[in-house]
Formats: C-alpha cells, structure tokens, sequence
C-alpha cells in the first residue's frame, strides 16, 4: 500500500526506507505549507490594493446644477404658522418648516413654501412657476413632472421673481423659459442631496 515501507527488506533497508518516506511527508507538507501562506499573502495584497484604489483614487466631480444658497436649519414651526424670519431665497431651499410636508404631486393651487420646504428637506425637488394662466409652459412642465421621479412637486408661486424656478435642498434653478435639459439635469443631480434622502414625499 502506498506511503508503507516493504517487509521484504534489511533492518537497514527499511530504517532508510522510512527516513526516506518521513522526509518525503515533510518536504509535500511544507509545499503545502508554503502554498497556503502564498495563497494568504496574495488575497492580503489585493485585499490592500482594493482598499487603497477605493480611498485613495481621485472623487469623481459631480456635475453641479443650479446656485448653492444658504442654509437656513431644519427648524419645524407651528403647523399652518407663517411665524418666522426671511427665507435666502425664492422660491425657498431650506429653512424653518411645518411638520407636515407637501405630497410631491402637481398642483394647480399655489402651495405654502412652509410644507414645501420639508419636501425638500425629504429629497424632493420643487418646480414652480409664476403665471398659473401660461397653458403651454403648465404643459410642459406637467410632461415632465410624469415622466419623471415620483419626489417631484409642480405647483404655481405667484411670488417666484422668474417664469420657472427649480428647488431643492440647499439649491436653485431660475429659468425664463421652459428648458427640458436643464431641468432634467437639476433633478437628476439634486433629488435625494438632502439631510433626509430616504424619507417619503
């Protein structure tokens, strides 16, 4: 049987025969051992390079759309209170809010900027638009609202300093005219960039 030394032979013959198979065990055992350790030493050092490519490689730049304002807290107010200081902005992008948000959805009614601000604290993004009587912007920007996230809120803000303003959490898009690219750009850059991104709207 194989690894056993042969009765067949001298006392001599076989004392040499089982040093001979003892050192064979040890050298293929230390093969073994040397493998292993190897195997252990590369897994360590991709382990190593992976973690030094995630950490140490340039941060992609994420493409910025609309103006960085401000902000201005999360503090939530009395429910239906217009009790506090100016907003940054206007439309607003942060700031003091109600409890309840505004359900991202379209609107034909102007909606308080107090709810929508906490949409926007969810990750929302905030269309607005100041002539509720512009049919043909009001269908555009329904067109698009539908096509869509769901964390979108379209209503009209008699109070907007221009034709259509785009908010979210801490950033804002004026426009005079309705630009489909640069609207999709904002909302695929700016929803979910808030303190509560996985929150409902």
């Amino acid at each position: 049987m194989a690894g056993q030394v042969p009765t067949n032979l001298t006392k001599k013959e076989r004392k040499d025969q089982a040093k001979q198979l003892r050192k064979s065990q040890e050298f293929s055992e230390k093969v073994k051992g040397n493998f292993t350790k190897i195997i252990i030493a590369a897994l360590v050092i991709v382990a190593i390079g992976a973690f030094v490519f995630v950490f140490t490689r340039p941060a992609v730049e994420k493409k910025l759309v609309g103006e960085a304002v401000s902000e201005q807290g999360r503090e939530h107010i009395a429910q239906g209170s217009t009790e506090h200081g100016s907003y940054s902005s206007n439309p607003p992008t942060s700031g003091p809010h109600w409890p309840q948000q505004a359900e991202c959805k379209i609107y034909t009614q102007e909606i308080a900027d107090e709810a929508a601000i906490h949409s926007l604290e969810h990750g929302a993004a905030w269309i607005s638009y100041k002539n509720k009587t512009d049919s043909a912007l009001i269908k555009k920007l329904t067109d698009l609202v539908q096509k869509n996230s769901n964390k979108l809120l379209l209503s009209p803000r008699s109070k907007n300093d221009s034709s259509i303003a785009i908010a979210s959490w801490g950033r804002l898009l004026k426009l005079e005219e309705f630009d489909e690219q640069q609207t999709n750009d904002f909302i695929k850059a700016n929803i979910n960039n808030s303190p509560e991104p996985f929150a409902a709207c």
